[in-house]
């Protein structure tokens, strides 16, 4: 166990990013985590995780639980965010970093990358949201009218976008010594179709002029290289009669 401690302490190091905003300082701090696994496509010699700073200790802390808990799955609810962490990444992460998108009006939204291997090694992208002045997790329902004539131009949108992901892969299918054959084509589409019955309206990112749906559509890991990319964005400006939140841009 001292071990164990020692080593949460002494692989944390703390990158720090400043912003001043609704009159207090914000930090967006690194959490430094080594990587213990070995794999001939490292991308980094670090893994990075957020800790987000308000100066708020009370609202650090329901941040910092919340993320921890969505990220890891509520694996390690009695565990504090570093050990949480740290005990979730030894062995099978190799890269893992973030991207904050937005950090305005009492809002920081971001996103984190992981990549890693068990059986199979796959990589994914997860969103998070959070209100800075309250600490909660922020859903797209709480941000735009996902109802109504929002909901059937994303759907919409949605629909084109996995129309033209479906032209694309015929079109590598119908390439010269293409690496797709007719049943795996199958079985991707078979994937496509599935993704898009399923297709669930709450991933969602912030940037500065605009919003992003993401649809997760993630094939079996024979054909991951084929997986769909569908990214809807929409300028706040565009959809201002559907936002619940006005002051965005």
């Amino acid at each position: 166990m001292h071990n164990f401690m020692t080593r949460i302490f002494t692989t944390i190091l703390i990158l720090i990013f400043r912003l001043i905003t609704f009159g207090q300082e914000i930090r967006i701090d690194t959490l430094f985590l080594p990587i213990t696994v070995e794999h001939n496509n490292l991308q980094s010699d670090k893994l990075k995780f957020p800790i987000i700073r308000t100066g708020n200790l009370e609202i650090d802390k329901v941040i910092s639980t919340d993320l921890k808990n969505r990220f890891t799955n509520n694996k390690f609810t009695a565990l504090s965010t570093d050990s949480a962490i740290i005990k979730w990444a030894d062995n099978h992460v190799y890269y893992l970093d973030f991207e904050v998108t937005y950090k305005k009006n009492e809002f920081i939204s971001f996103n984190i990358n992981t990549e890693g291997c068990r059986a199979y090694c796959s990589n994914w992208t997860d969103y998070f949201t959070y209100n800075l002045a309250t600490g909660k997790y922020v859903t797209i329902n709480e941000i735009v009218d996902t109802a109504g004539k929002f909901k059937t131009l994303v759907l919409s949108d949605k629909d084109k976008q996995y129309e033209v992901q479906k032209k694309e892969l015929r079109k590598i299918l119908l390439e010269k010594d293409s690496e797709l054959d007719e049943a795996t084509y199958n079985w991707a589409l078979e994937h496509y179709e599935r993704c898009d019955n399923e297709f669930a309206l709450n991933s969602f990112a912030l940037h500065a002029d605009h919003l992003e749906i993401i649809e997760k559509c993630y094939l079996p890991n024979a054909i991951k290289s084929f997986n769909p990319e569908i990214s809807l964005k929409y300028k706040y400006v565009d959809i201002k009669e559907h936002l619940k939140i006005t002051n965005l841009e």
